[in-house]
């Protein structure tokens, strides 16, 4: 295996636990592979203004994929963008309001809602340094640079149950992943944290089995797909432990902290 140039990582539940806190052994661990010189990059369905505190408190000096990979921003430069076409984003909107689902609209890097619906959107922007705006109906929304939807709903079931339906009905068009098992997520087709990836990999001219990449959901599977080194959390889907080369310990137990050790530190101390 060749020498670890880039590490490639999700956040919650990789790098931040249920209460967004970071360890202190995961926190060494990041810090002492920038000292090798390996490029720490986070990959996020946050929105950019939810993932860019995490990035500078961890003291990254990296670009971040956020919105599942349609967008890589740093600082006020967006450096890749794929939204959603508008006319499907209309379509899930409209499939959204029939079925009863909440519905988070990511337009021109805001998030939107037409239903402030108090309980959903305290659990999603709880420690994540994101606010929304409400509008009356999104049919008033001007359709600009759609990063992508989010679909909630607090059944497990309903969730699974529209991914299986929608993924047939937009093969093709949309990717459609759950970042959670009660949230749905909607990009387009080429909007993936592996596509994402690539291109800082071609950017920074970085070959795959040069790269590490860490998740626990499955919106993370293109990520690992694209990696040399593919680490599941404990606490990951049973999709992503699929193809993972390792299925580190949990979040709760600083997985990534032991994965990165095995991987890239113990091998640098020999």
């Amino acid at each position: 295996m060749n020498k670890i140039k880039l590490i490639v990582s999700d956040i919650d539940g990789t790098i931040l636990n249920d209460k967004c806190e970071c360890s202190s052994r995961v926190r060494k661990a990041l810090e002492d592979i920038q000292k090798l010189g390996v490029k720490v990059v986070l990959a996020t369905g946050r929105m950019f203004m939810g993932a860019d505190p995490v990035r500078e408190s961890l003291g990254l000096d990296t670009p971040v994929i956020c919105y599942q990979g349609a967008m890589v921003r740093q600082g006020d430069k967006i450096l890749y963008q794929n939204p959603v076409p508008n006319d499907l984003a209309r379509e899930i909107i409209e499939i959204s309001r029939a079925r009863g689902f909440h519905l988070n609209l990511y337009n021109n890097d805001t998030l939107i809602v037409e239903d402030d619906n108090k309980q959903y959107m305290k659990d999603y922007t709880q420690g994540r340094f994101t606010t929304y705006k409400v509008v009356e109906s999104f049919d008033n929304v001007e359709l600009q640079n759609v990063s992508k939807l989010l679909c909630i709903t607090y059944n497990e079931d309903e969730i699974i149950s529209l991914q299986k339906e929608l993924s047939k009905q937009f093969e093709g068009k949309l990717a459609i992943v759950r970042s959670h098992k009660y949230y749905l997520e909607f990009t387009d087709i080429n909007a993936t944290k592996g596509n994402a990836m690539n291109f800082l990999k071609k950017l920074w001219n970085i070959n795959t089995d040069e790269v590490f990449a860490s998740g626990d959901q499955d919106n993370d599977y293109d990520l690992l797909k694209n990696a040399g080194v593919k680490i599941a959390m404990g606490n990951a889907s049973e999709k992503l432990k699929s193809i993972a080369d390792y299925v580190c310990p949990t979040i709760n137990e600083d997985g990534l902290a032991d994965a990165i050790e095995k991987y890239i530190l113990k091998g640098a101390l020999k």
